[in-house]
């Protein structure tokens, strides 16, 4: 091979060698490239998504606080057998709950009643008081019954500052039984010792 022939095929094989370093130095660039654009485009997509998550928490956040609000504040309507809807104070709605509903108290038997600065409701199986000075307070059974035929919150006891409660051991053991406390005074129902029960109202 002359000179200029060997010339020839170096010079050949030189624009092959920059032309291949051309294309593979395209060829990585356009690589980095998209692993940058798809990079980039994970990470708005992940936004997005976080974004959007964030979005769908805080809107069930808000309602489920908006909706734990308004059952907290708004009263409770009980459709009462042969009275018609019963509209129950929260106070009340919250204290009928705690006892045990419909299925201990069973239905309203009245509409509610304002008595001075508090509101009585009447329920089948006893009766829930509510006054801003003495509380809410369920009264029932034969205390309920003394009570009543003592003026309830209109009469000198007062309205209930507290729950029934057992007392002297409890209604089996002799002077035993259950008490009431009033605003005014207490109302017991005690075992005289032989199985039956006699009622004490003592005034403070």
């Amino acid at each position: 091979m002359n000179q200029k022939a060997m010339k020839r095929t170096g010079a050949v094989a030189a624009a092959l060698a920059i032309s291949g370093a051309a294309v593979v130095a395209c060829s990585q660039e356009s690589q980095d490239s998209a692993k940058e654009s798809m990079s980039s485009a994970t990470s708005a997509a992940s936004s997005a998504m976080d974004a959007g998550t964030s979005a769908v928490k805080s809107g069930a956040s808000d309602a489920s606080t908006a909706m734990s609000s308004a059952v907290a504040g708004a009263p409770t309507t009980i459709e009462a057998p042969g009275i018609g809807p019963v509209t129950l104070d929260p106070p009340i709605a919250e204290a009928y709950a705690d006892a045990g509903g419909q299925d201990t108290l069973g239905p309203p038997t009245a509409a509610p009643e304002k008595v001075g600065d508090g509101t009585v409701q009447a329920f089948a199986n006893g009766t829930i008081y509510s006054s801003p000075s003495a509380g809410t307070w369920l009264v029932q059974g034969e205390i309920l019954r003394v009570y009543n035929e003592n003026g309830g919150p209109a009469g000198q006891l007062g309205f209930p500052t507290a729950s029934e409660e057992e007392t002297g051991g409890g209604p089996d053991a002799a002077n035993g039984g259950w008490i009431t406390e009033f605003q005014n005074g207490t109302i017991t129902w005690l075992n005289t010792g032989d199985g039956t029960f006699v009622e004490t109202i003592t005034p403070n």
